[in-house]
């Protein structure tokens, strides 16, 4: 054989290899996080989704970009969306302008289990898709963290609305919102990063917060008191953008898929044992837990949701509210 004929044979054998290892390589995906890396939800993401999907060494590999120093949590939902980030985890509420169905899925009642079989999660697709361009991975943590009222003063009740904030002004996001503004505070948007400063200077009284996270932000130092009865489930969600998902093979889709629903079951104990952790620091620098007593901590809760349900009904369309209001509640 001439040595041009071996050094065609060589080069097309290389060519082909080169192919086969093209063909083999793993989808790469840039991921960020709307809350810090060291958050409770963040770690618990990392743990039960993002690193078993690079240790299984599989068709799918994950790349974490940062989290909110990287692009500002509010911003996220937009990068996401123009496939800027092709997945990303956080709290929901911060991207509900974009999707606002995202305002309700934390006050959904019935187990995520149920939610993925009675059509509530199809219908979440829908809101996702869009609002967001995006796919659901996992809506994790049911029943594994409530969220609470945490405030610098005693907190004074009230028939009507259970827990008066009249004149307070509070940390808040679009979640939390309708809820204040019934029980007459003035929500302020201010960046997890920021809290601490904000209660330092006066700025705000307090803020509503999910169990988990809050003493390693320092904000015992000034938080008192921590208002229950505990309310809601966490609006958090792992998301990819639809493009993105669309354009990986079925083997890849499956590994998303299939990691974001482990994630959800594994989510719930992982999570409360992390909350119970950080409750023993928050209680144990002095915060003291009162949930309002009777009829009280009945209309707080009441306040919390029926302010919430009224106005999630003026953003969300009509063929998307009901929908939400039958599968996600019980």
């Amino acid at each position: 054989m001439s040595n041009l004929r071996i050094g065609s044979v060589a080069a097309a054998v290389g060519a082909a290899a080169m192919l086969a290892g093209a063909a083999a390589e793993a989808a790469k995906l840039n991921v960020t996080t709307s809350l810090h890396r060291n958050h409770d939800q963040t770690v618990a993401y990392f743990d039960l989704m993002h690193k078993p999907i690079n240790a299984a060494k599989g068709p799918v590999t994950l790349h974490y970009k940062g989290g909110p120093e990287v692009i500002p949590n509010r911003k996220q939902g937009a990068a996401l969306k123009r496939g800027v980030v092709d997945l990303m985890f956080g709290p929901s509420g911060y991207y509900a302008g974009l999707v606002p169905c995202a305002r309700v899925i934390s006050l959904s009642t019935q187990p995520q289990k149920v939610i993925r079989k009675n059509g509530g999660w199809d219908v979440m697709q829908n809101c996702w898709k869009e609002g967001l361009n995006a796919r659901l991975l996992a809506h994790p943590f049911y029943q594994s963290a409530n969220f609470h009222v945490y405030l610098i003063d005693k907190p004074i009740m009230n028939k009507k609305t259970g827990l008066s904030l009249k004149g307070f002004k509070m940390r808040s996001t679009a979640l939390y919102h309708p809820f204040m503004k019934a029980m007459g505070a003035v929500p302020i948007n201010i960046s997890p990063g920021d809290v601490y400063t904000s209660l330092e200077r006066g700025v705000v009284k307090g803020l509503a917060w999910p169990e988990g996270g809050i003493f390693r932000y320092g904000w015992t130092k000034y938080i008192k008191y921590r208002i229950g009865p505990g309310f809601w489930r966490s609006s958090t969600t792992a998301v990819v953008n639809l493009d993105v998902y669309n354009k990986l093979s079925k083997k890849e889709r499956d590994v998303l898929d299939a990691a974001g629903l482990k994630f959800e079951i594994d989510s719930t104990p992982y999570m409360r044992k992390l909350a119970d952790k950080d409750n023993a620091k928050v209680f144990g620098a002095g915060v003291k837990a009162i949930d309002l007593p009777g009829e009280y901590g009945k209309a707080f809760t009441k306040t919390v949701m029926d302010s919430t349900w009224a106005s999630a009904e003026k953003k969300i369309p009509a063929k998307f509210f009901k929908p939400l209001q039958k599968y996600l509640l019980k």
